[in-house]
């Protein structure tokens, strides 16, 4: 078969090939309104990350149409029941984030990155999240995700303005409008968090999918 043939061919495939559907049954199925975010496990070596990464999160997911519980106060009312450790509150069982909040789904994040590489003439300043939400009552995954968002130097062409671009990117990039760009980037359709009730676009995603 000649190469034009064999072209042909698998461009007639992929076009006849099923549009990927993106699987949102088991989400409206359940139609979480209120989100539950607990603490953050860190992964990174990065000590503040935790710190930094929870106070990015409530807005993008209130925008998206939901009620989220007050990240603080969630911390607060954790702390009072001597759940402290992130990690442990991660393989709790979540019906009982539905016993002490009433909340009908629980977002689990866990920050896989939060670091600068730098290479003398460049460097990149990035953060990756991963995102598990489940419901509360019956611990099925309602919608998972991971995100990257990286922030180059940039400098010009001469080596040595590349090199301090390089060196104060590495040294002065603040990492709170990068979380807040990541968290946006993972919420956002069409492949993020599917619309809640409290948005115009609410089921919208479940007909357009």
């Amino acid at each position: 078969m000649k190469w034009g043939a064999i072209i042909l061919t698998a461009w007639l495939m992929a076009g006849c090939a099923p549009r990927q559907r993106l699987d949102l049954d088991t989400f409206y199925a359940h139609q979480p309104r209120s989100i539950l975010v607990v603490p953050v496990v860190n992964e990174s070596p990065e000590v503040t990350a935790q710190s930094v990464f929870i106070s990015t999160i409530s807005r993008p997911l209130a925008e998206r149409g939901y009620y989220v519980f007050p990240v603080y106060l969630t911390d607060m009312i954790l702390r009072d029941f001597g759940l402290v450790e992130a990690g442990h509150i991660h393989q709790m069982p979540v019906d009982r984030f539905f016993e002490l909040f009433g909340a009908d789904a629980v977002l689990f994040v866990t920050i896989k990155d939060w670091s600068t590489k730098y290479l003398v003439v460049a460097s990149s300043v990035v953060v990756t999240m991963e995102y598990v939400l489940k419901d509360t009552k019956t611990g099925l995954v309602l919608w998972e995700n991971q995100q990257t968002y990286t922030h180059d130097s940039g400098g010009g062409g001469h080596p040595i303005a590349m090199m301090v671009a390089a060196a104060i990117n590495a040294l002065v990039t603040d990492y709170l409008p990068l979380a807040r760009q990541a968290n946006f980037m993972a919420f956002a359709p069409p492949k993020g968090l599917p619309a809640g009730p409290y948005h115009p676009e609410y089921k919208k995603d479940h007909e357009r999918f």
